[in-house]
């Protein structure tokens, strides 16, 4: 069976491109290494609530993005916007770092670190 080596999808015989990327096929998908990201703190938010959709317009953005919650959403996943304590920390791989701080400055109220 052929496969994409850049979706990993497996296909049926006769199928000679990826109809996803239009890569052509191989016989067999090489062993993935894995690869290490540093992940940078860009900001804090007030809340959960925020940080998905930070977390939202960086990933649209092509930003993968990691959030760490206070207790109450991370344990309870309660959401709100004015829950006392609450907030979210974004975090991006360290070389998308100053993009990241530009695009979030420019829609969400972020502490920036």
């Amino acid at each position: 069976m052929p496969f994409c080596p850049k979706c990993r999808y497996e296909f049926v015989e006769g199928v000679k491109k990826c109809p996803d990327c239009g890569t052509e096929l191989v016989d067999k998908l090489s062993e993935e290494q894995p690869v290490s990201i540093k992940w940078v703190p860009v900001g804090t938010l007030q809340s959960s609530l925020y940080g998905d959709m930070a977390k939202e317009l960086l990933e649209k953005n092509g930003i993968p993005a990691l959030l760490i919650t206070d207790f109450f959403h991370g344990a309870l996943t309660t959401t709100g916007t004015s829950m006392p304590g609450s907030y979210a920390k974004v975090f991006v791989p360290e070389e998308k770092t100053f993009q990241a701080r530009e695009l979030l400055k420019n829609y969400v109220d972020i502490d920036l670190e």
